[in-house]
């Protein structure tokens, strides 16, 4: 077989990834690091972040991103950024707790956006970038009991589609990964909710 490898192009580039410390982010977080990249595990659980990034050989972020004024308007220096982090919350629409609706909306949908915006300016003067947003199957069908997580996956899935666009012509892409159920520390959590 003859090709370039996997991860060819990305050994030395700066990866940011969110919500690194588990799950998806994690496993994304080690197979950047183990292409090359420099990869900053970003996440809310700083013993858990600092252990990634010790195995990895990486740094950290320890931030919560569902803060977005805490985001706004900052600049931040990635080749590669990946949205992963995420937070999920079960109610029927008419008992979905709006302070509930909001966190997951801030952290799933104005984090990505204040991100990407913090980074395309960086890639756009260097002329390439990769921005990956770790959407869902939710952000192409609904389950009942999840609007704002469902909500927030097809926002994510509008937005990559504008950054697509815009950084295109920039050397920068953005592409969404729709994974179905993955057993991360996210799902086993809802496991006894879906139950009931």
């Amino acid at each position: 077989m003859t090709g370039r490898p996997a991860g060819a192009g990305i050994a030395g580039k700066r990866a940011l990834v969110t919500g690194a410390a588990s799950g998806l982010g994690r496993a994304i977080a080690s197979a950047l690091a183990g292409a090359g990249a420099r990869v900053t595990v970003a996440d809310i659980d700083a013993e858990a972040a600092h252990a990634v990034a010790e195995e990895i050989g990486g740094e950290t972020w320890i931030a919560d991103f569902s803060d977005t004024d805490a985001l706004d308007g900052i600049t931040l220096e990635a080749d590669i950024l990946v949205n992963n982090a995420g937070i999920q919350r079960i109610h029927p629409l008419e008992e979905f707790p709006l302070s509930e609706w909001r966190l997951i909306n801030r952290l799933m949908l104005e984090a990505p956006f204040l991100l990407t915006k913090a980074v395309l300016p960086g890639m756009y003067a260097r002329g390439w970038g990769r921005i990956i947003n770790l959407s869902s199957i939710h952000g192409l069908r609904a389950s009942p009991y999840k609007s704002a997580y469902v909500a927030a996956k097809h926002g994510l899935m509008g937005l990559t589609k504008v950054t697509a666009l815009e950084g295109g012509p920039h050397g920068v892409t953005c592409n969404a990964i729709n994974p179905g159920y993955v057993m991360t520390p996210i799902v086993q959590r809802q496991v006894a909710d879906q139950a009931q």
